[in-house]
């Protein structure tokens, strides 16, 4: 069949057929592209933060040990012309710790030694002989600062770190309210000291003088008060919970009101001690030597005794609760 001349194709030309096949989805690939870049912006962003925290950091702890380095320096400024230094030292610390946890317990060691290499050193025991004796005299300014920051110091930060003041003169210091828990008070002199509501729960205090010291309200709670001297304190209202004060010297103190349950008093020197109302049950005094000792309005139920609890002429009445040896 012939087509007429307007319908025939130009030569050379053919008719284009469409075929299936497949074309670029820009808009979805400039999505993914967006969507790399934004990663990769918040994984660099990161990095930049991270890197940037860490330069912080090591210029804070620079800071820190800088802080640190300045207040020893002018800690170890000695003599009266030096005193405000001194003083402005200890509270730089103080401020340190409170800044730095990580650095607290390295301040408590350190006001610890500075208490213990200016204040008067008290001598220890030598061969079963007594303890040296500390001058009549209260403790310097900048040593009763040192101590009043570690009394009021966050305990919390402490961890295995003990204030230690061992042998050390603190006749007359005033730690009304301190916080001495677990401190080492080993052979210390805290002889007309005030320790009204301070805290010295499981502090060791082996040895140490308390000469007419005051404890109105203290507490003792698990202390070791083995050896120690407390003749004329006051610790009406002490809390000696869980205490250990066998062989403790107590000639003429005042317990009156004192806590003393389950308190063991094994060969406790308890001579002529004020133990008016004080409870003393189920506590040991097993060798305690209670001679005229006030125990008047005292509770001894089941407190523990042995044959060389003595109880010559002890002052006992009516309220006297587990009174044994009637």
């Amino acid at each position: 069949m012939v087509r007429p001349a307007g319908l025939r194709r130009p030569a050379g030309r053919r008719e284009r057929r469409s075929r299936p096949g497949w074309a670029w989805n820009w808009t979805a690939i400039a999505a993914v592209v967006a969507a790399v870049a934004s990663a990769a912006g918040v994984y660099f962003t990161g990095r930049s933060l991270e890197a940037t925290r860490a330069q912080n950091a090591v210029a804070e702890q620079g800071q820190l040990t800088d802080r640190f380095t300045k207040a020893v320096d002018q800690l170890d400024r000695a003599g009266a012309e030096h005193l405000q230094a001194r003083l402005g030292a200890v509270y730089a610390l103080e401020r340190l710790a409170r800044d730095s946890p990580r650095d607290h317990p390295t301040v408590v060691e350190v006001l610890s030694a500075f208490v213990r290499s200016t204040a008067p050193y008290r001598p220890p025991i030598a061969d079963g002989g007594m303890p040296g004796e500390c001058p009549d005299q209260r403790p310097a300014v900048d040593v009763q600062a040192a101590l009043t920051v570690l009394g009021r110091r966050n305990a919390d930060h402490d961890q295995v770190t003990r204030v230690d003041l061992t042998n050390t003169c603190l006749g007359q210091v005033n730690l009304v309210k301190a916080n001495f828990a677990r401190a080492n008070l080993v052979g210390a002199d805290v002889s007309f000291a005030d320790l009204t509501g301070a805290n010295l729960a499981g502090a060791d205090v082996k040895y140490a003088k308390a000469l007419n010291a005051t404890f109105v309200g203290t507490n003792l709670v698990g202390a070791n008060l083995g050896g120690a001297h407390f003749v004329g304190a006051v610790l009406d209202r002490a809390d000696l919970t869980d205490a250990i004060v066998g062989t403790v010297d107590y000639i003429g103190a005042d317990f009156s009101g004192v806590g003393l349950t389950n308190a063991n008093l094994t060969n406790a020197k308890l001579y002529m001690v004020d133990l008016t109302s004080a409870d003393l049950r189920d506590s040991n005094l097993s060798g305690a030597n209670l001679a005229y000792a006030d125990l008047t309005r005292a509770a001894l139920t089941d407190a523990r005794h042995d044959h060389n609890t003595i109880v010559t002429d002890v002052v006992v009445d009516e309220t006297t609760q587990g009174v044994w040896w009637r």
